[in-house]
């Protein structure tokens, strides 16, 4: 009895470890153009911390004036200020994304946006990681986590961006139909607004953690 018990446990723990790594695989066919763009952002990221890291003193000078965060003036002109100035790249570069995913040769473009956005987050971390503990904590409370909003909008924005390049090049094509792209075309400026609501949100969440901790931690 002891040993049906056991190859039936052995069984049912083999039947879910199967159905575990089958999900997962479906998970990674799904979105595997996702991941691939996440692991660009992260090797942006990298990239932008060695170029830190191997810059000499002067280059760091001059970087460090690019990428301190200031504390925000008070008063609500103040706070206007900031919060655009803080979306201002990602609202740009959504913006030429938007533009690429309307040219038959914008995907090779579009595939690189999130690696120089992870090149300024590199860059970022690298600079207060180079100030000690308390930069460290800053970086993780008022650089990473709007960053990372912004980087979500950029993620997707970059996969729409080529999904319609990729629509567009195949009208060119010999056997490739002309027109029909209507319905896509909506859906592309839907997307886009969506994920320029997102690359707003990440400022407003950057204004209120600097309002929150930046006299504390800057």
């Amino acid at each position: 009895m002891k040993e049906r018990t056991n190859s039936g446990r052995l069984k049912s723990a083999s039947g879910n470890t199967v159905k575990t790594m089958k999900s997962w695989a479906e998970f990674l066919a799904d979105n595997r153009l996702l991941l691939l763009f996440t692991l660009v952002f992260l090797a942006g990221v990298l990239i932008g911390v060695m170029v830190f890291s191997l810059s000499n003193v002067l280059i760091s000078d001059e970087l460090a004036t690019i990428l301190e965060v200031r504390v925000i003036i008070d008063g609500f002109k103040g706070g206007i200020t900031a919060l655009f100035s803080s979306c201002f790249s990602t609202l740009f570069l959504l913006s030429l994304l938007f533009v690429l995913g309307l040219s038959a040769c914008g995907a090779p473009f579009a595939s690189v946006v999130p690696l120089f956005f992870g090149m300024g987050l590199g860059l970022t971390e690298a600079y207060y990681a180079s100030l000690g503990f308390k930069g460290m904590v800053a970086a993780a409370i008022l650089i990473i986590p709007h960053y990372i909003i912004a980087a979500t909008a950029l993620l997707f924005g970059s996969m729409e961006s080529i999904h319609m390049s990729v629509l567009l090049s195949r009208q060119l094509l010999p056997n490739g139909g002309i027109g029909g792209l209507w319905q896509d075309f909506k859906l592309y400026c839907v997307r886009f607004l969506v994920y320029f609501c997102i690359a707003f949100a990440s400022g407003v969440a950057d204004v209120c953690l600097r309002l929150l901790f930046g006299k504390v931690l800057l």
